[in-house]
């Protein structure tokens, strides 16, 4: 059945792949099958136009993260508290730029005002001033503490100013799909890789930086190709046109490991999904009792195994994901109780309640259709306790925005590269699809800015209800299984592909196989 089902739709991709067949492309490169090619090469843009896996592909940020939750210094070698808002940072004394230019702290200082024009880099402004102290050491003072700011830091890429000077516009102009295919286009950051070609419509080629400051990567090319379904860039991989692919669908992951030689690494991420109830437009939700039977109605295991096929994780609490992060340089993993699922519960706390014939749920829909599947779940999961819900599906942030708070419930995703705690849970309300709803039920019930932290606020309404976690979701990846790709992830679920390469093969020997 399998087997019959793969040739069906490798025909069907086969013909959608004409498009790209004009395409010339480097043939030694590992092709990688991704959703979304760079509209910009500026790595200050929102990550819809340039993703975090080509911000640290051509660029270098001053830390990042690794794979076991520690931080590690890229352009910045050590740094040092002088005193309780002020921390000097010393750079690496032998980093180039693309152009040949020697990176010095005048390149980190200029990055920084560049920075500050962007909105979505929003803690620049607790920043009470950073300056150049000498040619390769930089103070930044602030209230920050050391896990914030550095945390904040991995964010923070250099750029070339000499060069960007020079060519003002650059940061400003976005690739057009209008112009022919470009070749090398203009830019110059220290990253491991140089742009060889590039067309936004059907993908991007890059070159190992033979000068790069860490090492040449030994992986020479990739080849990033536009391949906008899920299901589509599965059927690449399966039809071996490409090595790699991101996104695989839930629901053939399964079939893909019992039926293939393919190989599937499953990144755990922050992004969660996240049911909201407010009360009001119906009074009932008032009512502590209704809010907890509604929890109590909610199987989460179920949901992550039949959406998600266990290719996830439900905790007690978001809190679970910022206490298993480094807070003052120790793990403190989450000691909560597992959400319960208890129907009979449920129905005995609502059964004398009066229920509204009928209530509203806004569905804000993702990429891979998980959230449409979860609001189908809690549509039916509801109506077993007496609680009927008209669904609105949208796509759109503008009409998310204008329109979340007048429904009953909502149900929407977030996903963020911080792991400091108080970072957190600071773009949850502020760069988040629940940052109406949090700051609205903040001034509802008449706290003022004083009330503790966002975590401790945020863990009140999860307490009483008024917001559920329902699970977070991995990302899965699939490779031709001769690769060390599993390795190459950060613990935020970002991709170094400087680290990827060709696991070596054991030769068997003839003596050896005696």
């Amino acid at each position: 059945m399998f087997l019959r089902w793969m040739l069906m739709v490798s025909m069907l991709y086969s013909v959608g792949s004409l498009a790209q067949s004009q395409n010339v492309f480097n043939p030694q490169a590992i092709t990688v099958a991704i959703d979304k090619t760079p509209v910009s090469f500026n790595p200050f843009t929102d990550d819809s136009l340039m993703t975090q896996q080509f911000k640290h592909l051509l660029f270098d940020p001053l830390f990042r993260w690794d794979d076991q939750q520690h931080l590690q210094g890229r352009l910045v070698e050590h740094w040092e508290r002088l005193d309780k808002t002020t921390v000097r940072f010393f750079l690496r004394e032998n980093i180039h730029f693309h152009t040949g230019n020697l990176l010095t702290s005048k390149d980190v200082i200029w990055s920084f005002e560049q920075a500050k024009k962007q909105s979505s880099i929003s803690f620049l402004s607790k920043l009470e001033w950073v300056k150049a102290t000498q040619q390769f050491s930089f103070d930044i003072r602030s209230s920050l503490t050391d896990i914030e700011l550095l945390d904040h830091l991995t964010n923070l890429f250099v750029l070339d100013s000499t060069f960007y000077q020079s060519n003002a516009n650059l940061l400003d102009t976005s690739p057009s799909i209008i112009l022919p295919p470009v070749k090398t286009p203009p830019m110059s950051g220290t990253g491991p890789y140089l742009i060889q070609q590039y067309n936004p419509m059907l993908g991007i080629v890059v070159v190992a930086n033979p000068h790069y400051w860490d090492g040449e990567p030994e992986t020479k090319y990739f080849r990033f190709m536009r391949i906008n379904k899920p299901q589509s860039r599965l059927f690449a991989l399966l039809a071996d046109d490409v090595q790699v692919s991101f996104g695989v669908p839930n629901k053939t992951a399964e079939d893909l490991e019992e039926n293939t030689i393919k190989n599937l690494v499953r990144v755990p991420s922050s992004n969660v999904i996240f049911l909201t109830i407010n009360d009001k437009l119906s009074p009932i939700l008032e009512n502590e009792d209704a809010r907890k039977a509604i929890h109590l109605a909610i199987n989460h295991q179920g949901m992550l195994k039949y959406i998600l096929k266990d290719n996830g994780q439900v905790h007690p609490s978001i809190l679970s994901l910022a206490e298993n992060t480094l807070v003052d340089g120790k793990s403190n993993p989450s000691k909560e109780i597992m959400p319960e699922y208890d129907l009979d519960k449920a129905k005995s706390l609502i059964k004398t309640m009066n229920v509204p014939k009928q209530m509203s749920l806004l569905v804000m829909l993702d990429e891979v259709g998980n959230t449409k599947k979860v609001a189908e779940a809690l549509t039916k999961m509801l109506k077993r306790i007496g609680i009927t819900v008209v669904t609105q599906e949208i796509d759109s942030k503008d009409i998310w925005k204008n329109t979340n708070l007048y429904y009953d419930f909502t149900v929407s995703t977030w996903d963020t590269r911080l792991m400091s705690r108080d970072n957190m849970f600071e773009n949850l309300f502020l760069d988040s699809d629940l940052s109406d709803y949090l700051q609205d039920k903040f001034k509802q019930q008449g706290l003022n800015d004083n009330f503790k932290s966002q975590s401790d606020y945020f863990k009140s309404l999860q307490q009483n209800n008024w917001i559920i976690p329902l699970f977070y979701q991995d990302k899965i990846w699939a490779q031709n299984n001769k690769f060390n790709l599993k390795e190459i992830f950060s613990s935020n679920g970002i991709p170094y592909w400087s680290l990827f390469k060709v696991k070596k093969q054991i030769e068997i020997t003839p003596k050896q196989e005696q």
